[in-house]
């Protein structure tokens, strides 16, 4: 059914990629010899070479497959699956321009913007546009498949809006089905949208030319089951079961065919292959970048804190990262010499006017520059500038299963929790934003937390 519907979008979705790479190549081409902006092109050798064509097509294919970006599903056609495509897209830019260079260093710069930015314009275009269009011919009765969901719960509700959701890719939720006539709903469901009961099932499926059931209620009883099955067997309708999975919502679970056995997999690594290289990339230029420009203010930091106490300039701690693997992570000292020593953990940790902390310390800490010789940990891939705080060993020990979520990606020196309220959110808000980092993680969401990290610091909120 759906998967059917998301098959047929991936494949358009190729199609349509392919000729807009194809036609804005040429139309790039077209726009610069037409529309001149500086120095004219001296001779036509600066133009992409007609054999890169297929090159630039493959490179486009491979990255935005790597992405995932053929894999968002029809449902989700709306501007929030944008940032993927665009990320995607600026990665293979880059892939294309390397590339180009390499291959034909008397290329176009101009040309090649061009292409870039009406290729980008354009799929993002015909994205935003095709539901709407595909609504008007998803409209016609004769291409519409009803679909009745047999169960009240919450799944069954939430199955409903997204057959909804699906409406314009042809199909039509029809109702629910309750599973014994006095049974009252568990959601707010309108009278009108329950269709009968059980034992009326065949009668219903007739009346109203269901194609598509979903069994929602007791789809873990076997013989109820079968007992659905024989009483549709003889009509031209589809069976679906909806396992209520709800109290493991905080796996990442897949489902996948093992030689005819469908196997349910509630753990595998959180990123792929390719997202773990462009992290890589990302957190070696960005951290060499940022401790260049942050020289002069090391400097200055650390004669302060020399002058402000005896001591050494930097803190070393034992923090647990990535898979809980221990490392030593560096920040500048904010408290005084031995304060760990002199003082059990849990009394002050964390805590708002910390007899500990020295005038320079607590001016660091309010301002998070206690943390830049994390740049360190970064380049030696301890850390990474985006994901969940690395934490104490003796904190880890406390953890539930649970909060053992967070480790599954590279710890970071900012977060999406750090943004949303730092060190003043209670622990289970901390594993609630961490866990919605991970499984939303994208290059595009790293620059976003990057790009308000600055802000979260200077409102100074929850940091002491």
């Amino acid at each position: 059914m759906i998967q059917a519907v998301n098959e047929r979008y991936s494949l358009l979705n190729r199609l349509f990629d392919t000729l807009i790479i194809v036609l804005t190549l040429e139309l790039s081409n077209y726009i610069r010899v037409s529309f001149p902006i500086g120095r004219p092109a001296p001779n036509e050798a600066l133009d992409v070479p007609l054999y890169f064509l297929p090159i630039t097509v493959i490179i486009w294919q491979i990255v935005f497959t790597a992405f995932q970006v053929y894999g968002l599903s029809y449902g989700k056609l709306h501007v929030r699956s944008f940032p993927r495509l665009v990320e995607a897209h600026l990665i293979a830019a880059l892939t294309f321009m390397g590339i180009l260079y390499i291959v034909h260093r008397d290329f176009s710069r101009l040309e090649s913007a061009y292409f870039i930015g009406t290729s980008l314009l354009i799929m993002l275009s015909y994205r935003f546009i095709w539901p709407y269009a595909s609504a008007l011919l998803g409209a016609n009765p004769w291409t519409k498949r009803k679909v009745l969901i047999i169960g009240t719960n919450n799944q069954a509700l939430q199955i409903s809006r997204i057959i909804t959701d699906y409406a314009a890719a042809g199909l039509q939720f029809a109702g629910f089905v309750r599973h014994v006539t006095d049974e009252m709903p568990e959601t707010e469901i309108a009278s009108d949208e329950i269709l009968g009961n059980i034992d009326t099932l065949r009668q219903i499926v007739t009346d109203h030319g269901i194609r598509e059931v979903i069994i929602c209620d007791h789809a873990n009883d076997h013989e109820y089951l079968r007992q659905i099955n024989d009483t549709l067997s003889s009509l031209p309708v589809n069976i679906r079961i909806a396992p209520d999975y709800s109290d493991l919502a905080y796996f990442h679970m897949t489902i996948e065919d093992f030689a005819g056995i469908p196997l349910v997999g509630l753990r595998y690594d959180m990123l792929t292959i390719w997202q773990r290289i462009i992290k890589r990339l990302f957190d070696i230029v960005g951290a060499s970048v940022l401790l260049i420009a942050f020289l002069p203010l090391i400097i200055i930091i650390a004669i302060a804190i020399k002058l402000d106490s005896r001591g050494p300039i930097l803190f070393r701690q034992q923090r647990a990262g990535e898979r809980g693997r221990l490392f030593t992570m560096y920040k500048f000292r904010s408290m005084v010499w031995d304060a760990e020593k002199n003082i059990t953990y849990g009394q002050n940790y964390k805590k708002a006017n910390d007899p500990r902390v020295t005038r320079v310390g607590r001016m660091l800490r309010r301002s998070s520059l206690d943390e830049i010789p994390q740049f360190v940990n970064v380049l030696l891939g301890d850390m990474s500038l985006v994901g969940p705080r690395p934490e104490l060993p003796q904190v880890v020990g406390e953890y539930s299963p649970r909060q053992w979520k967070r480790f599954e990606v590279p710890q970071g020196l900012t977060g999406w929790w750090q943004i949303n309220g730092r060190a003043d959110l209670p622990m289970y808000e901390h594993t609630d934003y961490d866990v919605f980092y991970i499984r939303n993680y994208s290059v595009w969401f790293d620059l976003m937390i990057l790009a308000r990290t600055p802000l979260a610091v200077l409102k100074g909120k929850g940091a002491f």
